[in-house]
């Protein structure tokens, strides 16, 4: 992946660390064959602190004798050639004496080439997804769109016409991650606490065989693998630590600076310093378009010491074509018990705990980050369906649980955030470093769901009670 104006690779990272920090977005790769070569790439940036997207280039193999040109070819008198050569000389692209030696015996077969090309690419793909450093794929087509067509319709990053619908866009509730590449597999249920950070949720579950397709029973049966644990902390934002610090505080003198920090990305006004908070650690998106309607409530408690990073209102049989709400395919209707998850300190979640004896239909899960203070009113060994749907000839979906036993998981995760992206921006033994690893060492994660959907959310009014008794508002 070298650039022919420079004499080695260390020195093309140089220059590539140069002109990213001038202002460059993101990086298109040249063309690679094996995915190992771009995960060392990444590594190699990473290393040299180059954080921002990087986009993998492949090229999927079509005809052998083009193919042969572009990767070993400097001369001939074939006109059509032409610019594949220079492609060549520009890329430095390397090819595997393995690949070549796999395309030997069938290179006069040009279908035969071609479909092994959308074979392999399509693999590529879902290894490259799979990773978690994708956003993205860059193809070089060389006006021959079919191969690529098809290799996105097989990773799931294309839609017939007639599958697509207008009004509703959601296949399901939660974002299925890059590429949609388990589309094939059926996977129609996930744990909802990974619904902002679906790529740790693609690794934890990457080396299932098959996954829920309907229910989501005991998550810890065999019959689709367990959640597994990973450093998944470090697939975390691609803003510059610089960008960090502008956005989370680049001094903090107390927890109520971090509450801002929550408060800002919610209601997307600026903070003290001028700039907007597009992103927490827990949350790398824009709200959801179900969130708007109840962020000022959000909002509140928030800036009050309960710090959300996932919530969903009720839903009592909206339209599947809703445009808020909505998912699933035409002719149907979704449902939603309220739900809310959050960090809050000791005192806030010993009330809490306290107050949810008087609300039976309400669902709770309360842990600190060693997993020692450990509380909750629901069956450990059983889900609880928060969202799911009714269509025409079809059983109902139930796309989105609580689960708590993958809240073990998620927990661990959620936690390590603190200090692996927000406290990490901050010099050891700094005021600000020591404000984020209390936050990290004292406060409590809890989950609520409000079991009765029809009658209304009442989560925040609970929550309420609590800070009033606390005499906070």
């Amino acid at each position: 992946m070298a650039s022919p104006d420079v004499n080695s690779y260390e020195e093309d990272l140089k220059h590539l660390k140069a002109e990213v920090d001038a202002g460059a977005d993101l990086i298109i790769t040249q063309m690679f064959f094996e995915v190992k070569t771009f995960l060392k790439f990444v590594d190699d940036c990473q290393r040299n602190r180059i954080n921002v997207p990087i986009i993998p280039a492949l090229f999927p193999i079509q005809v052998f004798n083009k193919f042969y040109y572009i990767t070993h070819s400097a001369h001939g008198q074939d006109e059509n050639f032409n610019s594949l050569r220079q492609l060549k000389r520009l890329s430095r692209v390397e090819i595997p004496q393995w690949l070549l030696d796999k395309l030997a015996p069938i290179k006069e077969d040009t279908t035969a080439v071609m479909n092994y090309g959308i074979k392999y690419s399509t693999e590529m793909c879902k290894q490259l997804f799979g990773s978690g450093h994708v956003h993205g794929v860059h193809f070089y087509t060389l006006n021959r769109e079919t191969s690529i067509t098809e290799i996105l319709e097989k990773i799931g990053m294309s839609y017939k016409e007639d599958e697509l619908d207008s009004a509703s866009m959601r296949r399901l509730p939660w974002m299925p991650g890059p590429a949609q590449a388990r589309r094939g597999q059926m996977e129609l249920v996930r744990p909802i606490f990974w619904t902002s950070r679906p790529r740790s949720y693609m690794i934890r579950t990457s080396n299932w065989d098959e996954f829920p397709n309907g229910r989501w029973g005991d998550s810890s049966a065999a019959s689709f693998g367990e959640l597994r644990d990973y450093h998944l902390v470090l697939l975390g934002t691609n803003e510059s630590k610089e960008e960090l610090l502008n956005m989370w505080g680049r001094e903090l003198n107390s927890p109520e600076d971090v509450f801002e920090v929550f408060v800002c990305y919610l209601t997307g006004k600026e903070n003290r310093h001028g700039y907007k908070v597009k992103e927490i650690p827990w949350n790398q998106d824009e709200l959801a378009s179900e969130t708007l309607p109840f962020v000022d409530k959000l909002a509140h408690v928030n800036k009050h010491g309960v710090l959300t990073i996932n919530s969903q209102p009720n839903v009592n049989g909206a339209p599947s074509t809703d445009p808020v709400s909505g998912w699933g395919r035409p002719g149907g209707y979704v449902f939603q018990k309220a739900y809310l998850e959050f960090f809050t300190s000791e005192e806030i979640a010993m009330c809490l705990y306290e107050v949810l004896q008087d609300y039976p239909m309400v669902n709770y899960h309360i842990v600190n980050f060693s997993g020692k203070e450990d509380v909750t009113n629901a069956n450990v060994y059983s889900s609880n369906a928060v969202t799911w749907g009714v269509f025409p000839g079809s059983e109902i979906l139930q796309p989105t649980v609580v689960d708590p036993i993958a809240f073990q998981f998620w927990k661990d995760e959620a936690f390590a955030l603190w200090k692996h992206q927000w406290g990490h921006i901050y010099s050891d033994k700094s005021l600000s470093r020591g404000i984020i690893d209390t936050i990290h060492d004292t406060y409590y994660l809890i989950n609520l769901v409000d079991n009765d959907y029809v009658a209304g959310n009442i989560l925040f009014d609970i929550l309420d009670i609590v800070l009033k008794k606390l005499g906070k508002i």
